[in-house]
């Protein structure tokens, strides 16, 4: 790797949230039209794809009453309407999210490296590299889905089949007390490791760009491993980040409900994107103040 000048690395070797914060900043700052490039580009169709989603739910409720159904059946209670709201934004933006989302957080990683390796920011290169690496995002990306779904099948099972084994057992006396019952004493184990793979995620993305031969499963395990003892950072860092895209899409949501203007939609779209590119370019900053 190219040698790094003192300032750079000093930069770099940070561990506060604010000061990665900021570190971010200055970074964007140095190459504000190709970050912007990327948001347009490659961003964007998600932040689309999201808000026509919310279009959808809001003027077509009967869209999720499948998933409604399908939980009723399963569980023997309807599921939450935020939940099944939850499932059809993540069918709606799947496309978007596996093609350009991943290849704009590629950009954005290796952006972000080439700027401190003192490497001229080009955007062919880019584009190449981030093509490239791709692949190895998705196969990272797949491996946290199926983590992610196997931590929501093991909720799903233990809700649909402990209240009514208590409910045999007699142990309670209704279905829906044995149901809420569950539901709290797992709900709070299952946020922090949800959290937790979360920061570990974001990480293993980085890896995934920046190490050639580091990705899939591999790049999660190092990923956990790297950021002991600045997890806490990480989490902070990521509820930051949430915060402010659920921020916009509640801008969205209420921008709707009072006949949003034609020129609100474009500027919301860009706003969310921002915060996408803002999100990666943390992580890769994070990544470098990790690293040994």
């Amino acid at each position: 790797m190219p040698r790094r000048t003192a300032q750079v690395f000093e930069s770099v070797y940070l561990i506060d949230t604010a000061q990665i914060f900021r570190e971010s900043i200055r970074v964007i700052l140095l190459h504000p039209t190709q970050f912007h490039s990327i948001s347009i580009f490659f961003f964007s169709p998600l932040s689309i794809s999201l808000f026509i989603s919310h279009f959808l739910v809001r003027y077509f409720p009967q869209i999720p009453s499948w998933s409604i159904n399908i939980t009723d059946h399963l569980l023997g209670h309807p599921l939450l309407k935020i939940l099944s709201k939850t499932i059809m934004h993540l069918i709606i933006c799947f496309p978007s999210f596996i093609t350009f989302s991943l290849i704009g957080r590629a950009a954005t990683i290796q952006a972000v490296s080439d700027n401190y390796n003192g490497i001229s920011l080009d955007r062919r290169r880019l584009l190449t590299k981030s093509g490239m690496t791709w692949i190895k995002l998705l196969h990272t990306s797949f491996w946290e889905f199926f983590i992610v779904l196997g931590l929501f099948g093991a909720l799903l099972i233990s809700l649909a089949t402990v209240p009514k084994l208590l409910f045999s057992m007699g142990l309670l006396s209704s279905r829906m007390l044995g149901f809420l019952c569950v539901l709290g004493f797992l709900g709070i184990p299952f946020c922090v490791v949800f959290a937790q793979l979360m920061v570990v995620g974001n990480l293993a993305k980085v890896l995934s760009v920046l190490e050639s031969e580091c990705y899939g499963l591999e790049s999660l395990l190092k990923a956990n491993n790297l950021m002991k003892g600045r997890r806490q950072t990480a989490l902070i860092m990521t509820l930051l980040s949430n915060m402010s895209l659920r921020l916009v899409e509640f801008l969205f949501e209420f921008r709707i409900c009072r006949d949003i203007s034609i020129w609100e939609a474009p500027l919301l779209v860009s706003m969310y994107s921002s915060v996408l590119v803002f999100d990666s370019v943390m992580n890769v900053v994070f990544y470098y103040a990790c690293k040994p």
